[in-house]
Parts: structure tokens; C-alpha cells; sequence
């Protein structure tokens, strides 16, 4: 039957296009969807970080009001002094883990954590924990007959703090502190 149609001879849709431009066909809104998609996600993440960023914001210094505060927020209780001969120099006194700490803000610039020791350590013992310590340093001191060793550390604030790190300071001071007393008793 000439003349009658077969389904062979019928033409079907995508049998007339090479199966490459059938790929880029389908693609083609896929890639043009990326960069809506790109944005959207974008905008929903400067949405979540922009409290975190509020809060953690950098400061160049760090002033005894902002300190007490924090100190306040880690529900630690302070004995605030002056250092009469040198304006700006604040001590707080306080207890953690049944250890008298001192924290000292010199201007805002350096904070400066330390616990004074009256155990009898030798030298050696002290270079042997600066040698293994990251995050402190023991010293000996000396005040006319009587020996102390003092263990510390510091934060310089010049390169700018955020609250978090200075709570991190203090709750890393913890760790230290545990971890000298366990390598003075060992």
C-alpha cells in the first residue's frame, strides 16, 4: 500500500534530534536555575551568621567593663583591685577548681591569668612542663627566702578579641591548671 503511512515512516519527536542536543536541551535550565540557586543559598547563610558575627564581634582592646561582663556571664565572681601606681591596670581575684586566680588586664592590650604554687618544684620540672605545655608556661619565682612557682598565661588583645575567645582563654586556664597539678603529682 503505497501512499499509507507505516510506523516506521512516522517521524518521532526526538528521533529528528541528534541525542546531544536533546542533553543540552534538558540542561540548559538546569544551568540557568545554578545561579538563582547559588544566591538563594547565598542569602540564607548571611541570614544564620549575621547574630553569630553580631555577638563575636572583633575588638582591639578589651575594657574592664566588657571583662567584667564576660566574667559575669561565666558566673564567676571576682574581687576587682587597681594598681595605684599604674592607670588602667586591673587585677580580679577569683576562685576556680579550689585555685586562687588572678586575672590581670593591663589597658585592655594583654590579659594575663596566672596561679602561684608553693610546692617545692625544681627547675627542672619547670622546663620539663614549658617543654610539653601549648597554652601555659611555669616560672620559679623568688621573693627573698621563698620559693613559688607561678604558672601563667596571656592573650595579647592589641590583634583584636572577640567574647568567645576571651571565655576560651579562661576555660583553657582551667584545662592548664588540672593538667600541672596531674604532672606535679605524678
Amino acid at each position: 500500500a503505497k501512499g499509507q503511512a507505516s510506523l516506521d515512516t512516522i517521524p518521532r519527536p526526538f528521533d529528528t534530534i541528534p541525542i546531544a542536543a536533546q542533553w543540552e536541551r534538558m540542561t540548559m535550565t538546569l544551568h540557568q536555575s545554578l545561579p538563582a540557586l547559588g544566591l538563594l543559598t547565598l542569602f540564607l547563610s548571611m541570614q544564620c551568621a549575621a547574630p553569630a558575627q553580631e555577638k563575636d564581634k572583633v575588638q582591639r582592646g578589651v575594657t574592664s567593663a566588657k571583662l567584667e561582663s564576660i566574667l559575669q556571664d561565666m558566673k564567676i565572681k571576682v574581687d576587682k583591685k587597681s594598681d595605684p601606681k599604674k592607670e588602667g591596670v586591673h587585677f580580679y581575684d577569683f576562685e576556680r577548681h579550689k585555685f586562687k586566680v588572678r586575672l590581670h588586664n593591663y589597658n585592655g592590650r594583654d590579659l594575663w591569668l596566672d596561679v602561684h604554687f608553693t610546692d617545692k618544684i625544681t627547675l627542672e620540672e619547670i622546663n620539663q612542663w614549658n617543654i610539653r605545655a601549648k597554652f601555659s608556661r611555669a616560672v620559679l619565682l623568688k621573693d627573698d627566702d621563698k620559693k613559688s612557682t607561678s604558672l601563667e598565661s596571656q592573650i595579647d588583645c592589641d590583634g583584636g578579641v572577640t567574647d568567645g575567645m576571651i571565655r576560651q582563654f579562661i576555660l583553657r586556664f582551667d584545662g592548664e591548671v588540672k593538667s600541672f597539678v596531674q604532672f606535679l603529682t605524678k
